[in-house]
């Protein structure tokens, strides 16, 4: 399945505007945030970057970002199904924004 991934500008500077991954059928939302989170921290490294505000779980819990997927917030977020041809993208709050 390909899933679209639309990063928030605070990813950006690391992993560009968006991407395309490549999943196995029945794959949760919690297993590709993960690997971005692995993209992101690499390239942070490479990059110099810091990344603890950048990347999407802590101690697989949210780290301060909204997730949508096809534009609606899942209730059971991490262990949400995801489907061929669906688009994420990521909001962070900073000073409740």
């Amino acid at each position: 399945m390909k899933i679209k991934v639309n990063y928030d500008f605070t990813q950006q500077e690391l992993v560009g505007g968006t991407d395309v991954f490549d999943i196995a059928d029945g794959t949760e939302l919690g297993e590709l945030l993960r690997r971005i989170d692995a993209r992101i921290v690499e390239a942070g490294k490479n990059k110099g970057i810091e990344t603890t505000y950048k990347t999407t779980l802590v101690n697989d819990k949210l780290n301060g970002c909204v997730v949508f997927i096809n534009g609606s917030a899942p209730e059971n977020m991490l262990e949400q199904l995801l489907h061929d041809g669906d688009n994420i993208e990521f909001v962070y709050g900073f000073c409740g924004g």
